[in-house]
């Protein structure tokens, strides 16, 4: 059965990828749409994945996004 969040788990984990993204991003030159798409795929299967596993704090979670 797959978990369902409330709206502050959602908030939480959104957070989490877009904080990583915006450390992460700026270091890649010029990444296409794809590959974006696709490492911020990764990082939120991390993120949902510790989420899951009862992880709530937003510095973890963001350290986690950035594997």
């Amino acid at each position: 059965m797959k978990p369902i969040f409330g709206p502050d788990d959602l908030r939480l984990m959104g957070g989490a990828c877009d904080e990583a993204w915006n450390i992460l991003g700026p270091a890649l030159v010029s990444p296409s749409e794809d590959y974006e798409k696709s490492v911020r795929r990764r990082m939120a299967g991390r993120v949902i994945a510790a989420v899951e596993n009862g992880e709530r704090d937003p510095d973890q979670l963001r350290a986690i996004a950035l594997g």
